[in-house]
């Protein structure tokens, strides 16, 4: 997979001359790999955790929990968060976020050979709402790092690869794991896929670990995002980069232009 990262071209659209520095393209395999071993991720644990809890004999409730779960965890606390963001080193904190958050698939993992059905359902579930909270810091502080590691005019080509990527790893794991589970018993198959969810997710946090020190020049003045970056595969996701899942464009804007966007005092009004 690194092989293949290290082909790919790095010149910027419409220009055959400007080629990204070795830096850059250092960052750019590290975001490449972190969105690949995503994709295995997202095609296994992330797809299968419903069809699993269905087979566990969880009840509408119960899957509602899992699906709703973390948008509530989301809203609770994507303010919060982006303001404890706003006075921390941005690489380190991403990383420590996502260590934290994907700990929650090796609990994924452990579940189908070590609890009984009732209890696998309760430890979903509740494992679920408590994981996601540190997945919104990750989830916002990931467009900033993704906006400090590459600089505008490669924003386009790299955040149009690492979907490419998701598209392709998530296709193949999810066949992967059907043919899995089709030919193994349901404790043991699930096992297997969470198994390799839990990988996917180990090698993705090493990926994002080597961003953690990616800092603008000290003698410019941090950038602002202005726009929405494309890059639909942001790895704070719970749905596995299909949908908006955990990307809060919202507390993403509020954290990065300033904290007067944090307006917390429309909390008090008619929306309180």
């Amino acid at each position: 997979m690194q092989r293949l990262f290290r082909r790919l071209p790095f010149v910027t659209p419409g220009s055959t001359e400007q080629v990204a520095p070795p830096e850059l393209q250092r960052r750019f395999h590290h975001l490449y790999g972190d969105i690949a071993w995503y994709g295995l991720l997202a095609g296994t644990t992330i797809a299968f955790l419903g069809v699993y809890a269905a087979r566990l004999g969880a009840s509408a409730l119960q899957i509602g929990l899992l699906t709703a779960g973390p948008a509530l965890v989301n809203l609770v606390f994507t303010l919060p968060i982006g303001r404890w963001l706003q006075s921390r080193p941005i690489g380190r904190s991403v990383f420590g976020s996502a260590v934290a958050f994907r700990l929650l698939y090796l609990v994924y993992a452990l579940l189908p050979l070590t609890l009984p059905p009732d209890a696998q359902l309760q430890a979903l579930i509740w494992a679920t709402f408590l994981f996601t909270i540190p997945g919104v810091a990750l989830a916002i502080g990931f467009n900033a790092l993704f906006a400090q590691a590459v600089p505008p005019e490669w924003r386009g080509v790299v955040a149009g690869r690492r979907n490419a990527l998701l598209s392709v790893t998530y296709i193949v794991a999810s066949l992967l794991s059907g043919y899995i589970l089709n030919s193994t018993s349901l404790e043991v198959g699930y096992t297997l896929i969470f198994g390799l969810g839990f990988i996917g997710a180990a090698m993705s946090t090493y990926h994002v670990g080597k961003l953690r020190d990616v800092r603008e020049r000290p003698d410019e003045e941090p950038e602002r995002i202005r726009q929405v970056i494309g890059d639909a595969a942001s790895p704070g996701d719970m749905r596995g980069g299909q949908g908006t899942g955990q990307r809060v464009g919202v507390g993403l804007r509020a954290f990065t232009r300033g904290k007067n966007l944090l307006r917390l005092e429309v909390l008090r009004g008619a929306y309180g």
